[in-house]
C-alpha cells in the first residue's frame, strides 16, 4: 500500500487526509488503522482506498497541481495590485485579508494576508 498523505503541521498534530492506493485485500487489513489515525470530519475519517497501487500518490500530484496553481494566482494577484493598481504592501495585505472573509477564503490567502 502507497499513501499519498495531506494537512501540513496541523495534519502532523491532529490527523492527516491519507489517501492510500494498492490491493483492495491489504487495505481491508490496513484500512482500519489508517482511519483511526487520519483527521475526521463530522465522525468520518477523511481516509478511503483510492484505487490500484499509485492512485493515492496520483491523488496527492493531483492535489499539489492545484495548490501550486492557487499559490501562482496569489503570487499574479498581488502582482497586479502592487504594480497595475499601485497598493502598498500593507493595503495588499488588507485587500487579501477581506477576501479571507468570504468565498475566496483559504489557508494559502490567510498566510499570504
Amino acid at each position: 500500500v502507497g499513501a499519498g498523505i495531506s494537512g501540513g503541521e496541523e495534519g502532523a498534530l491532529k490527523g492527516p487526509s491519507i489517501m492510500p492506493g494498492g490491493p483492495a485485500e491489504s487495505y481491508e487489513s490496513l484500512g482500519p488503522l489508517l482511519e483511526e489515525i487520519s483527521a475526521h470530519v463530522d465522525g468520518v475519517p477523511c481516509c478511503t482506498h483510492i484505487g490500484p497501487d499509485g492512485a493515492g500518490h496520483f491523488v496527492k500530484m493531483v492535489h499539489n497541481g492545484i495548490e501550486y496553481s492557487d499559490m501562482q494566482l496569489i503570487g499574479e494577484a498581488y502582482q497586479l495590485l502592487r504594480d497595475g493598481v499601485g497598493f502598498s504592501a500593507s493595503e495588499i495585505a488588507d485587500v487579501f485579508a477581506e477576501w479571507n472573509k468570504g468565498d475566496l477564503d483559504s489557508f494559502l490567502i490567510e498566510i499570504t494576508a
